[in-house]
C-alpha cells in the first residue's frame, strides 16, 4: 500500500508516534511531516480549542503535501479543571474525517495556575523541572510518570483509534466527523 500521510507537526514526540502507527497500519506508506499552524492559541485551553487545533493541523497538512491521501493533526491542551488533554484528527482527501481523544490526567496545581494564566505548558514544565525542550522528548506525561509513559507513547493510542474508520470503511460507511 503506497500512499502518503501528511502529519501536521515536526515535533519528534508527535512524528515518532505518527510514523510508528502509520507504518504498522499501512505498511509501505510514506509519512511526510510538515510544520503547519493550528489556528488556536499556542496553549489551547479546553476541548474546543484543542479539537479545533487538531482539525486545523490535519487539514493544513493534507493541503501542504501534494498527493497526500490523509492528513493528521495532533493537538495537546489543558482543560479548565487543570487536566492535560490530547486530541487527534485524521482527514482523508475524499472528505472522511475522524477525531479521537487520548489520555486525560491532572497536572500539578502550581503548573495549572500558570498555564491557565496564559503560559505555555512545556515552558512551565521546563522551568519547574529544570529541563529544556521537554515537549520534544518525554513531555509532561513522561516527566510526571518518571518515564513510565512518554509523550510519543501517549499519542499512539489516539492515533490508532483515529484510524479505525479508515481501516474498516465497511463498518464506518458514512464520513465520520467527531
Amino acid at each position: 500500500m503506497s500512499f502518503t500521510i501528511a502529519v501536521g507537526s515536526t515535533n519528534p514526540a508527535k512524528t515518532t508516534a505518527a510514523r510508528t502507527i502509520c507504518e504498522r497500519a499501512f505498511p509501505g506508506c510514506t509519512v511526510a511531516t510538515v510544520d503547519v499552524p493550528s489556528g488556536v492559541p499556542e496553549q489551547p485551553i479546553g476541548p474546543g480549542q484543542t479539537s479545533t487545533g487538531a482539525r486545523n493541523r490535519a487539514r493544513a497538512a493534507l493541503a501542504a503535501v501534494p498527493g497526500a491521501r490523509m492528513g493528521m493533526g495532533l493537538e495537546g491542551g489543558v482543560d479548565e479543571e487543570g487536566n492535560l488533554i490530547n486530541c487527534v484528527a485524521v482527514v482523508e482527501a475524499g472528505g472522511r474525517e475522524n477525531l479521537t481523544w487520548g489520555v486525560c490526567f491532572p497536572l500539578p496545581p502550581a503548573v495549572v495556575a500558570r498555564v491557565l494564566r496564559g503560559e505555555e505548558l512545556s515552558r512551565v514544565m521546563d522551568e519547574v523541572t529544570g529541563r529544556t525542550e521537554s515537549k520534544k522528548q518525554q513531555g509532561a506525561v513522561g516527566i510526571l510518570t518518571n518515564g513510565l509513559f512518554t509523550r510519543a507513547e501517549m499519542w499512539q493510542g489516539p492515533l490508532a483509534c483515529a484510524l479505525m474508520p479508515f481501516l474498516h470503511p465497511e463498518l464506518y460507511p458514512a464520513p465520520v466527523a467527531g
